[in-house]
């Protein structure tokens, strides 16, 4: 069953997961503008949709989603706006930095907001199901092992890149640095809504 596939599992979703896309780019982002500690909420809220997503699309919504494929285009546009939303809230941040004011760290429901409306996760786990589904074994255990395996694996994933983005402004601790910061993570969400687009 699963067990012999894991390693073929593990090479096809590692690099799709770990790969920059809304969540990752907007996990560096806010590990760099607010920490790991502070981004934790909105961590926990990517990765609790993810499961969620898995779990509906494991056990039959997809076929629902893949009947209405413009469903996909709203949900992409949506997307697309949401991340313009974010770079817009780090630029504001960039600014606020520099008159020494704060903003709040993004919350739990902004990362279910950013996970209810990131293509790129929903086509992972399309893909995930349609390559290691065995529809002659336990339908419930296989989804239920294929939902956590990919929610374990994006969390590792939106952790690291918070990590990453923490570690980059603990170096650069600068009010300069932390406004450049602000922008260029911006500027980095602005191009994924972009390319999200087309």
């Amino acid at each position: 069953m699963f067990e012999s596939k894991f390693f073929l599992w593990l090479g096809m979703l590692f690099p799709l997961v770990f790969s920059a896309g809304p969540a990752n780019i907007a996990m560096a982002s806010l590990g760099g503008q607010f920490g790991l500690v502070k981004s934790m909420p909105f961590i926990l809220g990517i990765n609790l949709m993810v499961l969620l997503e898995a779990f509906a699309i494991g056990l039959g919504v997809g076929d629902f989603i893949k009947n209405y494929p413009v469903l996909f285009k709203y949900i992409k546009y949506a997307g697309s706006l949401y991340l313009i939303y974010l770079a817009y809230k780090l630029f504001y941040l960039s600014q606020a930095n520099s008159k020494e004011s704060k903003l709040n760290p993004p919350s739990f429901f902004d990362g279910v907001i950013l996970q209810l409306l990131n293509i790129k996760v929903m086509t992972v786990i399309f893909v995930m199901f349609s390559q290691f589904l065995d529809i002659n074994s336990n339908q419930i255990l296989q989804v239920s092992i294929l939902s956590f395996g990919i929610c374990i694996l994006t969390t590792c994933a939106t952790i690291s890149w918070a990590f990453v983005g923490a570690s980059l402004s603990q170096k650069f601790m600068s009010k300069k640095s932390v406004k450049f910061q602000g922008y260029i993570f911006g500027t980095m969400l602005i191009c994924v809504a972009f390319w999200m687009l087309f």
